[in-house]
């Protein structure tokens, strides 16, 4: 009981509160030395003056106990809809007392309000107590490779509807049929109702080639609505051309479909072919609905920006409007521009 007290009673010291990574000093706040990936790595914060025009930026996240800095991390909201929590660290004698999870809380909230569909993160596979971590803040573990990356979602109609008609549903996390495939998967025991997400994308920066995770795919199976969707458009492209995407949904119920789409772009792209971005659709069973959509990234895109970013890919969503049964799939395009 002493030792619970006592975790309760420094854990309500606790105060977050967010930081303008690129602020001047800014880089007292990084503890490298505590931090073995970041210390082999040379990392440094964002420069002074890095200007993001009509994006969402990093947030910085700062805990501090009794007004000294505990832990950091980052939030990175520069790109529509994928939120993600980097180089969480917490000072080695505050370990233990809540302050992670203090700072996962507020980046859930923060990305949240912003308005992001999904937050994600990455995580050393051996470490043990900051899986339990995320594991209480919702987290969901995927691809595992060099690292584990681990998935919550913050707006996914369909998955609240499935656990809410299936409220004893079982889940699993499994690897796909292509290498870079992951499957996180909600079942009903004993039966045959189920909803299958695909994810694509290595386990961290490290084995992801340069480009950041997707959601490539989804299969739904509750009551009479079956569905299967795909999106693929992880063709490279330079600015100023063009590159498709082809998204496809297939009816694989026993009653008509009728719903809609639309296409979520980022600033700086837009839709280069006759098409206005979003339709509505009607699909007879076993019917089968496909779009190969030519997407221009334009000149005015600001391929500075990539520098401050995990990864040299901005997403491009396709958002299915089906009621309750609403989602949204996300690919990733490589911006070939602007790397050195």
């Amino acid at each position: 009981m002493a030792d619970s007290a006592t975790h309760l009673q420094s854990a309500q010291k606790v105060v977050v509160e967010t930081r303008d990574v690129s602020a001047e000093h800014a880089e007292d706040l990084l503890i490298a030395r505590y931090h073995p990936g970041i210390a082999k790595s040379g990392y440094q914060w964002p420069p002074t003056g890095v200007t993001v025009q009509d994006f969402r930026n990093q947030e910085g996240i700062v805990a501090r106990v009794d007004g000294v800095v505990a832990g950091r991390a980052i939030l990175e909201g520069v790109f529509y809809p994928l939120a993600e929590l980097v180089n969480l660290e917490v000072h080695p004698p505050y370990r233990g007392q809540g302050v992670g999870s203090a700072i996962v809380r507020h980046a859930i909230h923060a990305a949240a309000r912003a308005g992001f569909l999904a937050i994600h993160a990455q995580t050393f596979k051996n470490e043990v107590a900051a899986h339990r971590m995320y594991a209480r803040q919702g987290f969901l573990p995927a691809t595992r490779g060099e690292m584990l990356r681990i998935w919550r979602f913050l707006n996914l109609p369909v998955l609240a509807q499935f656990q809410h008609d299936h409220p004893m549903a079982l889940f699993e996390s499994k690897p796909g049929a292509d290498v870079r495939e992951h499957i996180l998967r909600w079942y009903e025991p004993g039966g045959e109702d189920e909803l299958a997400v695909t994810l694509t994308g290595g386990s961290c920066q490290f084995d992801s080639g340069g480009i950041g995770p997707a959601v490539s795919g989804l299969r739904l199976r509750s009551g009479a609505v079956h569905l299967a969707a795909t999106l693929d458009g992880n063709a490279a492209a330079p600015v100023g051309k063009t590159f498709p995407v082809h998204m496809a949904l297939t009816n694989e119920g026993s009653s008509e479909l009728t719903g809609g789409f639309r296409i979520g772009l980022n600033p700086g792209f837009r839709v280069a072919s006759d098409h206005p971005g979003g339709e509505r659709f009607s699909l007879d069973c076993g019917a089968t609905l496909e779009r190969t959509l030519s997407i221009e990234i334009e000149r005015s895109f600001p391929s500075d920006v990539l520098r401050i970013c995990s990864y040299w890919s901005v997403p491009v969503t396709v958002e299915f409007l089906l009621g309750d049964h609403t989602f949204w799939l996300a690919t990733q395009v490589p911006i070939l521009s602007g790397k050195e």
